[in-house]
Order: C-alpha cells, then sequence, then structure tokens
C-alpha cells in the first residue's frame, strides 16, 4: 500500500488525511504545532463553513457543531447608495461561522485517535525533497517556510498581480449579536466591505467583524493599525469605521465597551489573490502536490478559501485512493490529470472572487436591486454564496443575470 506524506495541518490537510485515513492508506501527517498550540496562538483567520463543507464533514465524522445554536440561516446584504439597497435572504441550508482555534485542533485529534501518525516538524523545500525517500506522494498544504516558492505562479489564471484589499478581522466586544444568527455583507462604495457574523470560538459564540478595505479608501487606516501600539486609540479608530460604513452594525454597538477583544483575537494584512501549478517534482520520480490555499489563494471577500480547500482536499483523495486502488504510480501524468480536475471544480470560485474585487458591473448591481424587491430572488442569491458555480454563472454575463432576474418575476 503507497504511503502519502501531507504537510501541513489545515483545512485542505486535515479534510485530505481524514479521507485518506478512511481509505486506509498509509498517512503521515506533518505539522508544526500542537492542538494545544493551535488554540493558544492569533485569530488566523476568519472563515465560514458552506453547506457543501459540513456534508464533507459529515462525510468523514468530524460534524461535532451541528447544533442549531452553530447555524446561520440568514444572509443580510445592504448597499450603500441613494437610496440603500438591501435584502435579507434565508438559504435553506445553514452555514457554520467557526474560529480555527477551535476546529483544526479538534480534527488534528480526531486523526491522531483513529491510529494516524503526526510528526511535529516545520518543513522547508529542502525537507518536502528528503520526505520524497520514504513517501510514494508528498502532498504540501502549507506555505510556510517558504513553500510556496516550490509551485510557480499561473499568470493567466492570477489576473491581480497584487492585493486589491487590506483586511482587518477580529472577534469583538461591545456589540450587541442580533437575535438569530446572522451574515452581515454591507458594502460601501469606494471603500470596501465590512462583515459581521457570529463566531464559534474557544469562549463560546461571539460577535466578529471582518473588513475589506480598498487602498486609498476611509477603510484604509484601520489595517495598518497595531492594537498593541495603542488598545484606545485603535478600538476608537474601529469604532469610527463601523459608525460610517456598517449600519446594520452600528446599530447594535455600545460605544463605551466596543473593541478588539483581546490582542490574539484580531488580524490584520493584505492578500495577492493567484493560483500556482498544483505539482512540483521533487527528484527521483516522486512529486509534490500543492492543495488549499497554496494551490489557489482567495482573498477573504467571498468566503470560498475554506470552502474550496476542503473541495480540492475531497477531488484530491477520491483521485489518490483509486490510483492506489489500481497499482498505479503517482507520476507527473496523475499530477498533471488532477491539476485539471482541481482548476476545473475551483474555477468558478476563482473567477467569481476575483472579479468581486473589482468595481461592481452593471448587471451585478442590478442583480441586488431586484433581490431588494423580491424575497425568492433574494432567497436564491443568498443560498447561492454556498454554490459558486451557481453564482458564477449567474453573473459571469450581463445575459445570463438578465434571465436570472426574469426566472424570479
Amino acid at each position: 500500500m503507497p504511503t502519502i506524506a501531507i504537510v501541513g495541518a489545515g483545512m485542505a490537510g486535515l479534510h485530505l488525511a481524514l479521507h485518506l485515513q478512511k481509505e486506509g492508506l498509509g498517512v503521515s501527517l506533518y505539522e508544526e504545532r500542537t492542538p494545544d498550540e493551535i488554540r493558544a496562538g492569533r485569530l488566523p483567520s476568519t472563515v465560514a463553513l458552506s453547506p457543501p463543507t459540513r456534508a464533507r464533514q459529515r462525510a468523514l465524522g468530524v460534524a461535532h457543531w451541528e447544533g442549531a445554536e452553530h447555524a446561520t440561516g440568514v444572509v443580510r446584504m445592504r448597499v450603500a447608495a441613494d437610496p440603500p439597497l438591501g435584502f435579507v435572504g434565508h438559504p435553506p441550508d445553514h452555514m457554520l461561522f467557526i474560529d480555527m482555534r477551535v476546529y483544526l485542533p479538534r480534527l488534528l485529534e480526531d486523526f491522531a485517535a483513529r491510529g494516524g501518525r503526526v510528526v511535529k516538524a516545520s518543513l522547508d523545500a529542502a525537507g518536502v525533497r528528503d520526505l520524497a525517500a520514504g513517501h510514494d506522494l508528498v502532498v504540501v498544504a502549507t506555505g510556510c517556510a517558504g513553500l510556496s516558492d516550490l509551485f510557480p505562479r499561473v499568470p493567466e489564471r492570477s489576473p491581480h498581480a497584487g492585493p486589491q484589499r487590506r483586511l482587518f478581522a477580529g472577534i469583538v466586544r461591545g456589540l450587541r449579536m442580533p437575535e438569530r444568527l446572522e451574515f452581515m455583507f454591507q458594502l460601501s462604495p469606494g471603500h470596501g466591505e465590512i462583515f459581521e457574523n457570529q463566531y464559534l470560538t474557544l469562549g463560546g459564540v461571539a460577535p466578529a467583524l471582518l473588513i475589506e478595505a480598498i487602498p486609498g479608501g476611509a477603510l484604509e487606516p484601520i489595517t495598518r493599525m497595531r492594537y498593541e501600539d495603542d488598545p484606545a486609540r485603535f478600538d476608537a479608530a474601529l469604532l469610527d469605521a463601523v459608525l460610517a460604513h456598517a449600519p446594520l452594525t452600528a446599530e447594535r454597538v455600545d460605544r463605551a465597551r466596543f473593541g478588539v477583544a483581546s490582542p490574539r483575537d484580531y488580524l490584520t494584512g493584505a492578500v495577492t489573490p493567484l493560483v500556482r501549478r498544483a505539482y512540483a517534482p521533487l527528484g527521483g520520480g516522486r512529486f509534490a502536490l500543492a492543495l488549499g490555499d497554496l494551490h489557489i489563494t482567495h482573498d477573504p471577500i467571498m468566503g470560498q478559501g475554506a470552502n474550496m480547500a476542503t473541495l480540492a482536499a475531497w477531488l484530491a483523495a477520491e483521485r489518490i485512493a483509486g490510483q492506489a486502488a489500481a497499482g498505479a504510480a503517482f507520476d507527473e501524468a496523475f499530477c498533471a490529470d488532477l491539476e485539471d480536475r482541481l482548476w476545473e471544480a475551483l474555477r468558478p470560485a476563482t473567477e467569481w472572487t476575483n472579479a468581486f474585487l473589482l468595481p461592481p458591473p452593471d448587471h451585478a448591481l442590478a442583480l441586488l436591486a431586484a433581490a431588494s424587491r423580491s424575497q425568492s430572488l433574494a432567497d436564491a442569491f443568498a443560498t447561492n454564496f454556498s454554490y459558486p458555480d451557481r453564482q458564477w454563472a449567474i453573473l459571469s454575463s450581463p445575459d445570463a443575470t438578465a434571465r436570472f432576474i426574469a426566472s424570479h418575476a
């Protein structure tokens, strides 16, 4: 039976490891942090798990957060315009907003409890090449320690040369949560977007914000500040951003208490969306696959990164298990075929996300306006956030958008 090395215990690495383990393959998972170290770390990201991802969790036996108290079933959208546009959508299946400091350690412990081999190690490119001597295939699911350099950028699939947004994400205090869990999307043209959700953290459900700031806009300054330098100034700047650009959130703010929950509960920075080659030679006829954010890096604006990582892991696991069952080699032909299959599946989310980073075209604004007048259209649009192939098929052309609107007339 072939042996597989997986480097990185993020969404893609863990879902792949659990799936291959279920298929009976020999898997070694290399991760630089223990579960407790992950729990004690800084907020790594803000993640919304879609219904398809939650279904994959159930299939892997790691659906630990199925209660109604963790399910977000309302999508509320507002566009600052004259007059403002807005609607509330009710998808039939619910999302899960969960802190990766809750999620990743639990799945890592699940893998180990089922007999999985976990090796605590921080590997660079040379270390990955060394793994090839003892494994039939190496899967790299982290870009740490320069591992992204193994997989060159694909220019024709990477239209943005640099970040299109500056980012703030954080768990906050002093914000009264809505009566039911909601995902709020507040668009401020020329400045960016502010998202609000209720996040399952180590301390329970808490409010969280994501700011996607257009460079040069009024939301950018908060993304370049450090809370540790002056907490009061940082909290005041965050409050100003919410009051000016997120009215759905502002109406529930306690101005005297509002701010970041703690110094380790926020992050700022920027992401360059790009697509890399999905495999690289390691020598001796062995190859490394790139998976998850290492293969395709999404800006978080559409919440697709973690969900596409789990989809990629599922597709890769099926192909790897099939190749192993056939006694076939994990050669370049296998890797090239898998790369094509991954791009076919992940392309809609990638192109939709990249397009949304640009100023919205007229047909997209027309769809939002129509959704504000039609509940069935609002529900369908909100549902399709979890199905990027559908959403991009609708939004990729004015004619397709017009047909979608007409179908809900």
